[in-house]
């Protein structure tokens, strides 16, 4: 199974979980649900080793930006309705939304982390497409911890932590979906 396929089988998992339940852990259940997705799918398609982890990694770190930018489009949405005096009376707080974004914004990071670590890892000859990976997936890293820490210590408005996801994640994507394609195409 490709890298691709195994993402997008996580994706999903992950919003029919959060569709189905509706308790206050519905993002820990789903992105938990989605973890276990893609280390089952990986194990079984490569193995265990630490191209398999690699894949994981990866894998998992774009479902969290994903899911990420998707959460802070909910409480942006969340924020307006409250302005307008069109909310009910059964949906999270403002705060806990705030704070599960925090959360995910910093386990986004780690995620990254993982993955440039474990990429260097798996890493035999140092060529053009591997050079390109590194160093936009050490962008999307600036990108998604500059967020993370304006989130945490310079009271950075949920709107521009949009942006900085929204960048990060496209940061990734062009590292790993587009780098073929520049680079088969124009180099």
């Amino acid at each position: 199974m490709s890298f691709p396929v195994i993402t997008l089988i996580a994706l999903l998992s992950y919003f029919i979980s959060r569709a189905l339940l509706k308790s206050s852990k519905q993002v820990y259940v789903g992105l938990s649900l989605a973890l276990l997705m893609i280390i089952g799918l990986t194990i079984y398609s490569i193995g265990i080793s630490i191209l398999g982890l690699h894949i994981s990694a990866t894998s998992f770190s774009i479902v969290i930006l994903i899911v990420t930018f998707i959460e802070t489009t909910f409480l942006e949405r969340h924020i307006t309705k409250i302005k307008k005096g069109e909310i009910g009376s059964n949906v999270k707080s403002v705060e806990r939304e705030y704070n599960e974004i925090f959360f995910l914004i910093g386990f986004g990071l780690g995620g990254i982390v993982l993955s440039l670590i474990s990429g260097l890892m798996v890493l035999g000859e140092l060529e053009l497409e591997l050079i390109f990976k590194i160093v936009f997936t050490a962008f999307a890293l600036i990108i998604y911890m500059l967020t993370f820490l304006g989130v945490k210590y310079a009271n950075l408005k949920v709107r521009y932590a949009v942006r900085g996801t929204i960048l990060s994640f496209a940061m990734v994507l062009l590292a790993y979906f587009g780098n073929s394609i520049i680079l088969i195409n124009y180099l």
